[in-house]
């Protein structure tokens, strides 16, 4: 997950951002593709990632290092493999059953894709995942602030240096205003529809999450 794939996403407008505001949209912008990756890696199992590493293939009657051939994604309930060689993708499933002990194993050939399903989570698993899930929320809001903050005071400098003047300062704090209300809508967004693949749905706590909930479509597909 980078930028590019969260490109429909980001911060957008047609009015031209001064330095200022451009600078904190660019940072904040750096912060909110972090804090998107963090949360769909969180409650992956990174183990799986790294459990082909040893493999070897044969492909034209020569060993060859399987990594090089495939892609593997690991979510809460399942881990995901691609590999563009039909060859490699039809020899993943006996290796994956005999050699790694996985009984659920569906091939997709139209995907080039085998799944692994895994065990599901406790109860207890679920909660507390989605405690964390909520939790960096928060701290990407407040991370946000302290973006801001500092933000302010370059402005304020600028100004006592005659850098900036008045209404462009003014300007500048209303843009970063509407670039913090883009990042932290979405970031709530994101959490809600991370909650719901954790534990199958998301409660709105209050009537303002109620409205913005009514919005998550638009970013489930970034967490699936």
């Amino acid at each position: 997950m980078d930028e590019t794939d969260l490109d429909k996403i980001l911060y957008k407008t047609s009015a031209e951002l001064l330095s200022y505001s451009d600078s904190f949209e660019s940072r904040a912008r750096d912060r909110f593709v972090t804090y998107v990756k963090e949360l769909i890696e969180l409650g992956s199992h990174d183990e799986y990632q790294k459990m082909f590493h040893s493999d070897k293939i044969m492909l034209n009657k020569k060993p060859r290092r399987l990594m090089d051939f495939i892609e593997v994604e690991s979510f809460i309930d399942r881990v995901e493999i691609v590999s563009l060689n039909e060859e490699v993708t039809a020899a993943l499933v006996p290796l994956i059953k005999g050699d790694k002990g996985f009984k659920t194993v569906k091939l997709d050939p139209e995907r080039n894709m085998v799944v692994i399903s895994l065990p599901p989570l406790t109860m207890n698993a679920k909660l507390e995942l989605a405690g964390a899930v909520e939790a960096k929320c928060k701290s990407f809001s407040k991370t946000l602030a302290a973006v801001k903050a500092q933000t302010g005071q370059q402005i304020r400098a600028g100004i006592n240096n005659e850098y900036i003047f008045g209404p462009d300062a003014a300007k500048a704090q209303k843009q970063i205003d509407s670039i913090i209300k883009h990042y932290v809508t979405y970031s709530q967004l994101i959490m809600m529809a991370k909650t719901e693949t954790i534990i199958g749905k998301y409660s709105p706590q209050n009537p303002e999450e109620k409205k913005l909930y009514a919005s998550v479509a638009k970013v489930r597909g970034y967490v699936k």
